[in-house]
Parts: C-alpha cells; sequence; structure tokens
C-alpha cells in the first residue's frame, strides 16, 4: 500500500502528457462544438428574453389601450344614458303639457256644448210654455185665434220671458 501513497515520477509525467493532449484534442476536436452550441443556446435564451420581454411590452400596451377603450366606451354609455334620461324627461314633460291642454280644451268644448244644450232647453221651455199659455188663454177666452196671430202671441210672449229672465 505504500505504493500507491508515493507515486512513480514516470507515471506523473505520463499522465500530464496525456490529460495535455486529452485537452488539445478536445479543443481541436470537441472544445470548439462546445463552445458554439454554448453560444448558440445562450443566443437562444437571450432571444426568447427579449422576445418575451417585447411581447409583455406589447401585452402592456394593448392592456392600456384597451383600457383607455374600456374608459371611452363607459364614458359614452353614461353620456347616451343621461342624454336618454333627458330625452325621456322632456318627452314625458310634453305628454304632460299636451295631456293637460286636452283636458281643458275637452272641459271647455264640454262647457260650451253645456251651455249651448241649456240654451236650446230653455229657448224650447220658453216656447213649451208660452203655446201652453196661449192655449190657457185661448181656453179662458174662447176665443178662437188664428195661427198668426198664436205666432205673434208666443214671440211676444218669450221676448217677454227673456226679458224677465236677463234682469233676474
Amino acid at each position: 500500500m505504500e505504493n500507491l501513497l508515493t507515486p512513480d515520477k514516470g507515471l506523473i509525467i505520463w499522465t500530464i502528457v496525456s490529460f495535455a493532449a486529452l485537452v488539445l484534442l478536445l479543443s481541436k476536436v470537441a472544445w470548439k462544438p462546445l463552445l458554439a452550441a454554448l453560444k448558440e443556446r445562450e443566443d437562444g435564451i437571450r432571444k426568447a428574453i427579449e422576445d418575451a420581454t417585447g411581447a409583455r411590452n406589447s401585452a402592456e400596451q394593448l392592456k392600456s389601450q384597451y383600457e383607455q377603450d374600456l374608459a371611452k366606451a363607459q364614458d359614452k354609455a353614461a353620456d347616451l344614458l343621461s342624454q336618454a334620461r333627458a330625452e325621456g324627461q322632456k318627452l314625458r314633460d310634453q305628454m304632460l303639457k299636451d295631456t293637460e291642454a286636452e283636458a281643458r280644451r275637452l272641459t271647455e268644448q264640454t262647457k260650451r256644448q253645456l251651455e249651448e244644450e241649456k240654451e236650446k232647453l230653455s229657448r224650447e221651455l220658453r216656447q213649451e210654455v208660452a203655446s201652453l199659455s196661449v192655449r190657457v188663454a185661448e181656453k179662458l177666452l174662447r176665443h178662437s185665434v188664428n195661427a198668426k196671430e198664436n205666432e205673434a202671441l208666443i214671440q211676444g210672449f218669450i221676448k217677454d220671458l227673456d226679458q224677465g229672465t236677463k234682469t233676474n
């Protein structure tokens, strides 16, 4: 076992020479392709990082644009909603005014019709009263009055009634 702990000088030299030859051989044959593969991988990773950074920036820009568009759309929707409310209120007010005007017009028309009907009934009543009065007077006097005189009598009675009701 002592031989293992004391190395031979020739063995050391041959180990160093073989190691140097192996390093030289690997540097010529394997070192350049290994470095090229590592460089290629490094470039690929760098490109992937740049692409990811660019994609993130693009996504952030799109997100920002989307948020701006969303805010504009919300503002526009709020404007349209407030405009619709205002137009609805105007329409409601206009309809209310139109309805009130129609109600006033119908009330006035009904009052006029009632007044006309009242006047008509009043005239008819006066004519009926005058006619009855003439008949009663005719029966009382037993006097026969012709149609022309009868009509003149009725008209005179109506005038008297009109003057009597107008003074009251």
